[in-house]
Formats: C-alpha cells, structure tokens, sequence
C-alpha cells in the first residue's frame, strides 16, 4: 500500500513514474514467490484453490479453507 499512498500524492511526473515501474516489479515479485510456493508446498496450493478466483467474502473463504480437511 506504500506505493498506492506515495503516488497519491506525488506531483513529480518522473518520480510518480518511477514508483509505478517499481510498483509494478513487486506485483511481478509477488506472483512469482507466490507460484513458488504453489508448486513446492502442496498444503499451500490446497488451501490457495479454496480461496483464490472464488466469490464471496474473502474472510469466510480463507476461515472455510484453513478448516477444511487437507
């Protein structure tokens, strides 16, 4: 959320673009740690599938997928 409240509020068009690109790069990051972890640690990709691309609340899904058997 850094980058989402620094950006904000910048009024440098460079240093606004700057933040975007490296703003960008941890999406880049996170999605790569994250398929990591889905491919190496089956109790995480169990619980993830219950979770990721589902309607509803994210609160309940997460609780529903941590209670759920393995």
């Amino acid at each position: 959320d850094w980058y989402e409240q620094r950006m904000s509020v910048e009024k440098d068009k460079d240093a606004k673009a700057s933040m975007e690109n490296a703003q960008q790069e941890e999406f880049k990051h996170f999605a790569m740690d994250l398929e990591f972890l889905l491919r190496h640690k089956p109790e995480w990709r169990e619980v993830c599938k219950r979770v990721l691309f589902k309607q509803g609340d994210i609160v309940e899904l997460g609780e529903r997928a941590e209670d759920a058997p393995a």
